[in-house]
């Protein structure tokens, strides 16, 4: 499916729930508020950390990734979430592994070498430049849904479970999500401790079927981001559908994914909803 692929952006730098609030060791059967944050620290993240309408996860992501060099305003807002108990995850860009023929920023290289190498070199200046503020984990998007290139390879999942393994080398207790924005096969669920399901409008959302594997699994493995969700009443609708399906992490936005200037994609996921406060009561409840 078409993916939103922006980042957060730094003032005057133009760019391309639970029952009560989690703790960073959730009950795999809790579900939480979990929310793409892609807007730069600032009252956008207060509000989202506010004691009594608290994300229980959310996920940096200052450009496409860590950046350049750490930001200072990140190291504080990650700290502060911390302390809140929202846990704090950082975005990497796998690419699907250079599969559609997208090259790495970089380095220019398209191959799925390419790609792990740069993924990992990013899981490197995330734990570098924000381990200390408390980070939790790792977001990696654009992943895959097929386990391998051709039936009965699993060359593709083999690639993200080494990501996995570099993410859990720098902490054993960090989460890890793939986001390929549609329903992975089953051989991801080894791949890591959680998969973004969904990633759509909530019209979409409204008719779409959840992957088999689903149904077995923890809520905690399962993901769901709903966007163009543009009334609470709606929203509601959505976070009923998530519970039915299982999904332990939600997230409901009335923003839309219109294509910025420029660019194929857009970005759902550059403010919070005007019903947030709502959003987490009706997950809490």
């Amino acid at each position: 499916m078409q993916k939103s692929r922006l980042a957060a952006v730094p003032p005057c730098v133009p760019l391309l729930l639970t029952a009560a609030p989690l703790t960073a060791h959730a009950a795999d059967d809790a579900r939480q508020v979990a929310v793409p944050a892609y807007f730069y620290p600032g009252d956008l993240w207060t509000r989202m950390s506010r004691p009594g309408a608290r994300a229980g996860l959310a996920v940096a992501n200052p450009a496409n990734g860590p950046g350049s060099s750490a930001i200072p305003a990140y190291a504080q807002t990650i700290q502060a979430a911390e302390a809140g108990d929202t846990k704090v995850l950082g975005y990497v860009d796998s690419g699907y592994l250079g599969t559609t023929g997208w090259k790495d920023p970089g380095t220019e290289d398209a191959s799925v070498a390419g790609w792990l190498a740069a993924a990992k070199e990013n899981v490197d200046k995330w734990y570098a430049w924000y381990g200390p503020s408390g980070l939790s984990g790792i977001f990696f998007d654009d992943g895959l849904v097929p386990c391998g290139s051709a039936p009965g390879r699993t060359d593709w999942v083999d690639a993200y479970r080494s990501l996995q393994a570099h993410v859990k080398g720098k902490d054993p207790a960090a989460t890890v999500v793939i986001n390929p924005g549609a329903a992975p096969e089953s051989c991801y669920t080894r791949a890591a401790d959680t998969l973004v399901t969904f990633e759509g409008s909530y019209d979409t959302y409204r008719t779409w079927t959840p992957p088999a594997w689903a149904a077995a699994a923890p809520p905690s493995k399962s993901w769901h981001l709903v966007h163009e969700t543009a009334t609470r009443s709606r929203m509601e609708g959505a976070v009923m559908l998530s519970k039915q399906r299982r999904a332990g992490h939600v997230y409901v936005t009335d923003d839309d994914n219109t294509p910025l200037p420029g660019t194929p994609w857009g970005n759902p996921w550059d403010t919070l909803p005007p019903y947030w406060e709502a959003l987490v009561r009706t997950v809490r409840s």
